[in-house]
């Protein structure tokens, strides 16, 4: 399981934006009720991030996959992880691991966009 950190317990980020790879956006007004829709839109950089650090977009993928179908997939488990429904429970998190730094912002809102945004470590 990986660990959530709410960036309000950091004092330092450790944001890097010369090793973004990208932002995937995540929404639950799906075909299925309260179901995760996503959508990956690469940072400018993203191929030269990839060639320079050598990183397996696969692993990328699978950490991605891991956080979006097993960690976020239903609407619920946002709101779990924000502590209540509104937007005065939106939280940031960041997520770490041996090659990625993941920030997630999440609305708990019916309707509105959560983000991932993917950095190499």
């Amino acid at each position: 399981m990986l660990k959530w950190i709410n960036v309000k317990e950091l004092v330092r980020l450790d944001l890097d934006e010369s090793k973004s790879l990208g932002i995937m956006r995540l929404d639950w007004s799906g075909s299925r009720i309260d179901e995760v829709c996503n959508q990956w839109y690469p940072s400018q950089q993203f191929d030269e991030v990839v060639g320079k650090y050598n990183i397996s977009i696969q692993s990328l993928q699978e950490m991605l996959n891991e956080l979006i179908f097993n960690q976020l997939n239903v609407f619920n488990q946002v709101i779990e992880q924000c502590g209540g429904e509104g937007y005065s429970y939106e939280q940031t998190f960041k997520v770490e691991t041996s090659d990625f730094n993941f920030f997630i912002r999440l609305k708990p809102v019916r309707g509105e966009c959560s983000h991932i945004f993917a950095y190499y470590r």
